[in-house]
């Protein structure tokens, strides 16, 4: 390769990267209170949470005089809490998911002994959401990336939440068509839609299809909140959607496919199906065949420490 075309791949490479390393996105928060056996509050405790997919130090902050920690503006993943005091063994809670929009509440009691101990504690999340009254609903990339989607346009999971529904999909479309979702009965239009936290509503139609729609592959998590949700998540009464996008890891991952339908595959409509049986005619079922290739690719970025990319292309 020669030194200019290399330098110019460098460059764009990294003009990509700071601009995905420049996006804010939407968060969540952990809190938490650390304890000792007999329940008595721990000040002074020292507490570490470490994003487990990166292995990034995200806060490191000091509980209050009431035991207390809190730790805003966490993009969503899973983290590590990590609590050392002096006097006490350093306890560890793993695998604590953070979802948009979303406090969790993470207790530490701690053990009397040597910090050389680590006690790891399972559980320490509460499995549902206490710090709020909204209802919604939450889907997690492996979910969407599992789910069948005739059309790959993920919007259409937004008829699974409570409280919300969708016309049918015209799953024969060319492209991911257009998902119109109704919340609690209200028009469409009153839906806000947010992609890594930025607006993305179209001025004039009720839909999210009129921006760069990413691909089921590239959603890391995609929250629905119907009602209840406070002023700061949304601008109109309807429902509040947020997606999230997959970011980088510590190892590298990539991945290629081939989303395939054809005519052969499908059963055929119930009306040409009794046709072909009237007139003895075969293959009167309409011709589909759509071929969508993608691929996706991410990990740490080589030289630079704590900078990752993902990119993918569909």
């Amino acid at each position: 390769m020669k030194k200019a075309s290399f330098i110019a791949m460098v460059s764009l490479v990294l003009l990509f990267t700071a601009a995905a390393f420049a996006q804010g996105g939407a968060s969540g928060a952990i809190t938490g209170a650390v304890t000792d056996p007999s329940g008595a509050v721990i000040s002074g405790a020292k507490v570490t949470i470490t994003n487990q997919d990166t292995g990034v130090t995200e806060r490191t902050i000091t509980t209050g005089s009431q035991g207390t920690f809190s730790a805003p503006l966490l993009p969503p993943g899973t983290y590590r809490v990590e609590v050392t005091a002096t006097g006490f063994s350093k306890t560890a809670a793993p695998g604590i998911g953070v979802r948009v929009s979303e406090t969790i509440s993470v207790p530490i009691q701690m053990k009397v002994g040597t910090t050389a101990i680590e006690v790891v504690v399972t559980g320490a999340a509460a499995p549902v959401e206490l710090t709020n009254a909204t209802t919604g609903e939450a889907l997690n990339g492996a979910v969407i990336r599992e789910m069948p989607l005739a059309t790959r346009n993920f919007l259409g999971l937004l008829s699974l939440s409570a409280g919300t529904n969708s016309e049918f999909a015209d799953t024969t479309a060319l492209g991911r068509g257009v998902t119109t979702i109704i919340v609690d009965g209200q028009r469409p239009v009153n839906n806000n839609y947010e992609l890594e936290g930025i607006n993305a509503n179209d001025v004039s139609l009720p839909v999210f299809d009129n921006v760069n729609l990413p691909n089921p592959d590239v959603v890391e998590e995609f929250k629905t909140q119907t009602s209840l949700y406070d002023a700061s998540q949304g601008r109109n009464g309807g429902g509040n959607m947020q997606v999230n996008l997959r970011s980088g890891t510590d190892k590298y991952h990539g991945d290629a496919f081939e989303f395939f339908r054809n005519n052969l595959l499908d059963a055929n409509d119930y009306f040409l199906k009794g046709s072909e049986l009237a007139s003895g005619e075969k293959n009167k079922a309409p011709v589909l065949r759509q071929n969508a290739f993608g691929a996706s690719i991410g990990g740490p970025l080589p030289f630079i420490k704590n900078f990752f990319f993902f990119g993918n292309y569909s």
